[in-house]
């Protein structure tokens, strides 16, 4: 008994749910059949209805006929009538600029368009288009405001007033970008609101919502309220808490969930050096990442934005300063989910330096080594730091020079180096501003193998051969040894590789011999030759 109780509960809310989308897309049809969806109030009746809404008064028994209204003196508190908006007094309404950053335009003609600015007025028609980290927030006849993202464009296609503001019906093209939208925030009965795209139309009452246009689909996200999607004769409830995407030409998908907001308590806080890099945190169903890098919590004014396709979202360039990073993972669809927002930092300028020489990890040979950097453009100049141990405790020399070379000055004992470059420059107020000097740079100072002794050397020639025995040559190295010949100015005749303190090579002219014979270690780094001439006659 109690399961079959259950069930019934069940069947209950499936079928109320049903009812209650039928309801709803039975109310974007009509809106969209050119109806004024009225609800009766108190006091109500069709006669006053006609003196107070109608452009002919005498209209009321239109509307008598199409409701089905017995009596026109009563009607029932709360009976929604249809009436046909071309019955119903009507005047055009405006819209106003409420808040511009970044780069907005409005086109005013074919060809010309003029900045877009706050407290602006505009008329059905106007075309407004957004550049790279702007926005545009824009405040309709019904309270209704609309936020219009970077790299968009929005037609304001119809806005009117019916019967001195009872009912207000807006209806906006937006070609391509971003719009998120708070419709009639007042929840006044009747008011119509229509977000039209190349791929779908987004019908609204009072509800939050945001609407994303391409080329070839669109996406809707339904932050609170409902939303009825439409496209190709088919239409899809889309209530809080979820989103749809439109593929132009086709049926909308049925609704799913939104993907939830963004732990962001392990991303990173304090930024020292650029690019900015957020790794973002596992999140089953993310298919994508966009961010955007907003001075301030009610993200107005954008620094820059960023999308991607791992759990990485990268930022190029930012100014030092305090900002928050706004981010929403998008499942395979593009559908995107709700916000998260992240406070952080950065630190970063002047910029360090990028070191040219040595690199890192590199091996030097030279015990004074020529360091190189490339220039930072704010930099006036740079501390240079080089340090024995990475905690910079046990420093070798320091020194600021105003070039983006550096000759060390003191000779280097053999061993590990860690280096350290600052920019210093002036900040506004003239004062000395350091930058952040977080990246050490590690080398190791290896002298070059010594010049062979080769006080003990002994040459021996027989049989068209050349015998050569010397001491041993150091620790973890061999010879690298090679011969000259005096006739015709012969070079490098003969030339021997990692060879022992004995070995032999054939003679090829009688004469003067000069061997050249040096060191040369594991990394095959050989240093100074030592020379040792001969003479080989013919036997």
């Amino acid at each position: 008994m109690g399961g079959k109780m259950i069930d019934f509960m069940h069947w209950k809310t499936a079928v109320a749910f049903m009812l209650l989308s039928c309801f709803s897309l039975q109310a974007i049809a009509a809106e969209e059949a050119g109806l004024w969806r009225y609800t009766v109030r108190p006091g109500d009746n069709l006669i006053t209805l006609g003196k107070k809404h109608l452009i002919n008064p005498d209209d009321w028994k239109t509307i008598q006929r199409l409701n089905q209204v017995k009596n026109p003196y009563r009607m029932q508190v709360g009976k929604v009538l249809q009436v046909p908006l071309g019955l119903v007094k009507q005047a055009p309404a405006s819209a106003e600029v409420i808040f511009v950053s970044g780069q907005a335009d409005l086109q005013v003609s074919a060809v010309d368009t003029q900045p877009l600015a706050v407290g602006q007025k505009l008329g059905a028609g106007a075309n407004i288009s957004t550049k790279e980290n702007s926005k545009v927030v824009i405040r309709f006849a019904d309270g209704t405001t609309s936020e219009l993202a970077s790299n968009s464009n929005l037609k304001l296609d119809t806005m009117s007033l019916y019967s001195g503001g009872a009912m207000v019906d807006t209806r906006l093209r937006l070609q391509k970008g971003q719009l998120q939208t708070h419709a009639n925030p007042k929840h006044e009965q009747g008011n119509q609101m229509q977000v039209i795209t190349p791929s779908a139309i987004a019908a609204v009452r009072g509800t939050k919502f945001r609407v994303s246009a391409g080329d070839k689909a669109m996406v809707q996200e339904t932050l609170d309220g409902r939303v009825g999607l439409a496209a190709q004769g088919t239409e899809v409830l889309v209530n809080k808490g979820f989103g749809s995407k439109v593929e132009q030409g086709k049926a909308p998908l049925p609704p799913v969930v939104l993907l939830p907001a963004a732990n962001t308590t392990a991303l990173k806080k304090h930024y020292q050096s650029l690019p900015l890099t957020f790794e973002l945190p596992d999140m089953q169903g993310a298919a994508a990442w966009a961010g955007k890098v907003v001075t301030d919590q009610q993200l107005n004014q954008i620094i820059a934005e960023s999308e991607s396709k791992t759990q990485q979202l990268v930022f190029a360039d930012v100014a030092d300063g305090n900002y928050f990073l706004n981010v929403r993972a998008k499942d395979k669809n593009g559908i995107a989910g709700y916000d998260a927002l992240h406070a952080f930092t950065v630190n970063a300028r002047p910029l360090q330096p990028a070191l040219i020489s040595p690199s890192a990890n590199e091996v030097v040979r030279q015990a004074k080594p020529l360091l190189s950097w490339q220039p930072v453009a704010e930099a006036k100049l740079y501390s240079v730091e080089i340090a024995q141990d990475k905690s910079f405790q046990q420093v070798h020399e320091t020194n600021r020079v105003a070039t983006t070379e550096y000759q060390v000055s003191k000779n280097l004992a053999p061993g590990t180096y860690f280096l350290r470059l600052t920019s210093v420059a002036n900040d506004a107020e003239g004062k000395e501003d350091i930058g952040p000097a977080i990246k050490v740079s590690q080398f190791t100072y290896k002298p070059l193998p010594p010049k062979p002794d080769v006080s003990q050397l002994t040459v021996k020639v027989a049989n068209n051969r050349v015998y050569v025995n010397t001491l041993p040559p150091a620790d973890g190295m061999t010879y690298d040894a090679s011969l000259d010949n005096e006739f015709n100015h012969q070079i490098d005749v003969w030339q021997g590789r990692n060879v022992k303190e004995q070995f032999s090579f054939l003679l090829k002219e009688y004469g003067k011999q000069t061997l050249y014979i040096k060191h040369i270690d594991r990394d095959g780094v050989s240093g100074p030759a030592a020379v040792y001439e001969f003479y080989a006659h013919p036997e």
